[in-house]
């Protein structure tokens, strides 16, 4: 893997982390049910991403 393919992996790590944070942040403020709901659901759709993202790495790098 080229050092060029790890950066941009870690960038595509970092955003995956961020969005994920602020989902669970917005999750933890919001009041409405179905609002809530969808923040979770966005929010473990990240964390999947990052799993994957970081397991790839892991068995790759």
């Amino acid at each position: 893997m080229t050092s060029k393919n790890l950066q941009e992996l870690s960038e595509l790590l970092d955003s995956e982390n961020l969005a994920y944070r602020k989902c669970c942040n917005y999750v933890s403020e919001c009041k409405d049910p179905t609002l809530k709901n969808k923040l979770g659901k966005y929010a473990n759709n990240h964390r999947i991403r990052f799993e994957t993202l970081l397991s790839y790495l892991n068995n790759n790098a």
